[in-house]
Formats: structure tokens, sequence, C-alpha cells
């Protein structure tokens, strides 16, 4: 069925090519884990988290709701001003965030790892300017095969082998800035020539801002509530504890890739559709998702320690509670992941995510903290997963009646 035959060749594009870029880090951080010593690994992730926060506030929402825009937009012209709108937004956020980042970077990172706590942040941060979201939304998966995932996998074996070789441990996020500054401004320059558009002026700006904020607030709590865990163990423990943290956090952060890629490859399938047929792709990649994350739970849990002590070397082994804690926060991610992709954003509900992430996040930060404070890095892991589900609950009522919205709308 062509219909079939589209999901399929999606599916193997926006999923199964930008896993090479996913378990890409897998092939080095065995080498980092083993030569940076427990505190230097659990600065490493805690950089990194801090990274990953930064690069939302970089990337401003448009990672989160710029390929439906793409996806949905009229003509090539278009596309072309909401790159060239997205390229100055993120350039003038990066300008504030990335100074931040070196400074906070440098208050989690245990003595005398600061350095590598802080380009493992940057490598993180820079994401938020890179090109993905709009190959995602114009459905381009060999643009993120050649200037993303190939690259990227290349340059992990090279750090690899240099590290176990004696270069530091510095040497692996180096490496992944580069490919991120490097490939994002060749796509970029040959984007520019291809949708040829105009640029923001300076009046503009303001509205730009003013337009992304609901969005991009609701990154940042989501990104606030996220972050937090690894930072947090890394004060409250050190050695064989945050080592072993980190090693199931890094685990899952890995993992919670996998239900972004699947929504990527979903993204214009269900938004191409209307009517009934929207109906029954949008309950297919519900269920998709649910199921996946139910999956990834149950995976995480059980084969966690064996897999962080086979990666990660026997000192950041995790526990298996903490595995099953982050492992149910990953099923809660995976099925919000669709249900804001694929449903609230196109139904311009970006407000209603907002808020819910934002009650998640005030209700799950301080469970966090009360969680360290009596049962240590579980109780953290532990009110990570409540914020995910309060996250998740919240926004069912407003799926469903968003959902009903959207395929109610007759094609044009």
């Amino acid at each position: 069925m062509p219909e079939a035959n589209t999901l399929r060749g999606r599916l193997f594009g926006f999923t199964l090519i930008p896993a090479i870029a996913a378990v890409s880090p897998l092939v080095v951080l065995p080498a980092v884990s083993r030569s940076a010593g427990d505190d230097g690994w659990a600065s490493a992730v805690a950089g990194e988290s801090v990274g990953t926060f930064i690069a939302i506030a970089v990337a401003y929402g448009w990672t989160t709701v710029g390929p439906a825009l793409v996806a949905g937009a009229s003509d090539d012209v278009r596309r072309g001003r909401l790159y060239r709108d997205a390229v100055v937004v993120r350039l003038i956020t990066s300008a504030f965030a990335l100074p931040l980042l070196v400074v906070l970077c440098a208050l989690v990172a245990a003595p005398g790892h600061a350095l590598l706590a802080s380009l493992m942040g940057l490598q993180g941060a820079l994401i938020g300017l890179s090109f993905t979201w709009f190959a995602v939304g114009v459905g381009d998966p060999r643009a993120i095969l050649f200037f993303d995932a190939v690259p990227r996998l290349a340059v992990a074996v090279v750090a690899m082998l240099a590290i176990v070789n004696g270069a530091p441990v510095e040497v692996y996020p180096l490496a992944g800035i580069v490919v991120t500054l490097v490939g994002t401004t060749v796509y970029t320059l040959n984007l520019l020539r291809r949708y040829p558009s105009a640029w923001p002026s300076m009046r503009e700006l303001p509205t730009l801002f003013r337009w992304g904020a609901p969005v991009a607030l609701n990154d940042a709590a989501l990104g606030a509530y996220s972050s937090v865990p690894m930072p947090l163990v890394n004060t409250i423990s050190s050695g064989a504890t945050a080592a072993g943290f980190a090693s199931a956090d890094k685990l899952a952060k890995l993992g919670q890739f996998l239900p972004l890629t699947l929504a990527n490859a979903l993204q214009a399938w269900t938004a191409e559709a209307h009517e009934d047929q929207r109906a029954r792709r949008l309950r297919i990649a519900l269920v998709m998702h649910g199921s996946f994350g139910a999956v990834g739970m149950v995976v995480l849990g059980l084969t966690g320690p064996l897999v962080t002590t086979l990666f990660f070397g026997a000192h950041a082994g995790a526990s298996m509670g903490v595995c099953f804690a982050l492992g149910a926060a990953f099923a809660m991610y995976s099925l919000r992941t669709s249900m804001t992709r694929h449903v609230l954003f196109p139904a311009a509900r970006q407000k209603t995510v907002m808020w819910a992430t934002l009650t998640a996040t005030a209700a799950g930060v301080p469970a966090m903290l009360v969680g360290a404070w009596a049962f240590g890095p579980l109780g953290v892991a532990i009110g990570y997963a409540l914020t995910e589900a309060i996250s998740t609950v919240l926004l069912a009522q407003p799926t469903r009646r968003a959902f009903h919205r959207l395929v109610s709308e007759v094609a044009p």
C-alpha cells in the first residue's frame, strides 16, 4: 500500500539514520569514563546536563515546533524565511546563553574537572544551533546522514582511539563541537541558496521573540527538571555513587533520542492527512510512542545495571532501582512526545503544553530535592519520574480535545 510504503520509508530515514548519531557516543564514552575517573565522569555528565538545558535556551523553541511549521509551510519562500528567522533568533540567544554555560559547568564540576564539564556542556549546547529540525520538516533524512550522523560517528571513533592511546578526554567534546559547527554551517549555506527569502528586519525581532516565548518557556521548564537530577546527585554524592547515577542518566538520555526520532519520522506523515485518515495516523503515532515507552522502561530497568557496568566500567555501574525509576520517566516522556509533537503543537496549543510543564516543574523539582534528602540518588530518580508523570497526565485531556479538532479539519 502506498501509505504503508510512505510510513516505512519515513521510519527508516528518520529513525535509523539519526540513531547513528544517537549511538555514536557509546563508541567513545566507555573510554571517557575509564580515563576520567569517578569524579571526572560524573562531572562530564553533569556538564552535559547543563549543556542540554542551555541548548534549549539557544534553540528558543525552534527544534520543537519548527518541524511542524516547515512541514505545513505553503511554499519554499516561506520555508526559507522560517529558517532565516530561526538563524537570527538562535544566534542572539546563544550570545547570552553560552557564557552562562561556562559558569554553571564550573559550579557543578568536581574540583579539577571544570574544563571537561564546560566542554561537554558546550558540545551539548551547540546542538541548539543544529539544522536537523528543518531537515525533518522538509522530509530530508539524507542531509542528517551526511552532515551530522556519519561525521559524528567518525569523530567518535577517532576520539576513542585517541583517548585510549593517552590523549586527554577533552578531545571528545572538542570533536563534537567541530562536527556541529561545520555541519550546520555547510548545510545552512546550501539551504540559503536553495530557499531564497528575506531576512527578518530589526523591527520584526520583538515579534519573533514574543511568538516563540510560550514554546521556549515550555522547553526551558522541561529542560530545567530533566537537567536537575545529575547536577543534584553530583552535589550530594561523590565517587562511585555519583558515577553510577551518571551512567544510568546517560543511558536514559541516549534512549530519549529514540522517541524524538520516531516523532520526527511521523511528523509530516500525520500532518499531511485529513479527517478519518488523519485520525487513523494520529492513533498509530500515539500507540507506537506509548508502546515504545513501555518497552523502554522494562528494558532499561532490567538491563540497565548490566549495560552500564559493561560500557562504563564496574566502578560506574548503576543500581536497578535507579534504572527502573528513570525507565518510568522514559515511558512518560515517550508518550508525551507524540502528544505534543503530533497533536497539541499542530493544534496551536503551545500555551497549554507550557502550563502543564511549568506545573510539573513546580511540583517535581521540590520532589527531587526532598527525594535527594530522604533517599539519595534513588529519591532524585523517583522525583524525576514523578515530574514526567504529572506533565503527561495534565496533557491527557487537552490532547483528546485537540485530536478531535485536528481530525475535523476538512482537506483544502
